[in-house]
């Protein structure tokens, strides 16, 4: 009995948090997303705990596996380890990974909100979008420099985030700015005709200097690393980072936190 209502109010809180995640946006309001990658990991916890409580309202955590990005970076149990240290603020997991249907149960029962795949790593881009949803995560799809809309356009309807990254995952090298603000904008006009309303992210280099272009593009999220984690000052980094954007509205988005405007 004990367990059987274990298993109801897991599955009800997975609700709740995939509904703050799918909460309409705020006009002007912009959420950043610091990268865990750029923290310090001999001083993980501390680390995030600080940035999160100087107003940080996600974090992001790039999940690499050598294969689908050339790098390998963490897995799940680094998840799982901050998630008790941070029960309240939404874990932005971006998988790199082949083959991400394999770890959508390991993801889920670590902690992760959201659970964005790179469309290219999956056989089944819909399906694997499906189970996601169905374990209590927000789906979301990745666009690589190289990557059209037209590789997601069929799933739109079922994603809470879309990923435009500004440069190739693993592998650094230029920034492609000017090609992202151009996808973003052909997303958000095409969003705007289908009548869906997910969050559009930015990673891999977002900063004060690029920041309003990406915003003004129609990007709401952002993901920003070692600006934000090797700042003395986390809070004033933050606040510098969402003025650049212009953004208007109070941060404080949390896993439990339902908007009544939800999706």
């Amino acid at each position: 009995m004990l367990s059987t209502l274990l298993v109801v109010c897991s599955g009800l809180a997975r609700s709740l948090v995939a509904d703050s995640v799918r909460a309409a946006r705020a006009p002007g309001r912009v959420v950043i997303s610091p990268s865990v990658a750029k923290a310090d990991m001999l001083n993980l916890g501390r680390e995030c705990r600080d940035v999160v409580e100087a107003g940080a309202e996600w974090l992001h955590f790039s999940v690499q596996d050598g294969r689908m990005v050339p790098k390998i970076s963490f897995g799940s149990p680094v998840v799982s380890a901050l998630r008790a240290e941070l029960p309240e603020t939404i874990f932005d997991v971006k998988l790199g990974v082949v083959d991400p249907e394999r770890r959508i149960d390991e993801f889920a029962k670590a902690g992760a909100d959201i659970l964005s795949v790179h469309p290219e790593a999956t056989l089944q881009l819909a399906a694997t979008l499906h189970e996601i949803d169905a374990a209590g995560m927000a789906p979301g799809v990745v666009l690589n420099p190289g990557t059209p809309i037209s590789a997601i356009e069929h799933v739109l309807q079922h994603v809470d985030v879309i990923v435009v990254m500004l440069v190739s995952p693993g592998h650094g090298g230029p920034k492609y700015t000017d090609e992202a603000c151009r996808k973003i904008r052909a997303l958000r006009a095409l969003c705007d005709e289908r009548n869906v309303a997910p969050w559009i992210e930015v990673d891999g280099g977002v900063g004060v200097s690029n920041v309003r272009l990406l915003v003004d593009a129609g990007a709401n999220a952002l993901v920003a690393g070692g600006s934000i984690f090797n700042a003395a000052d986390k809070r004033a980094a933050l606040q510098e980072l969402r003025a650049a954007a212009g953004e208007g509205a109070q941060a404080g988005h949390t896993r439990h936190t339902v908007s009544a405007d939800g999706r």
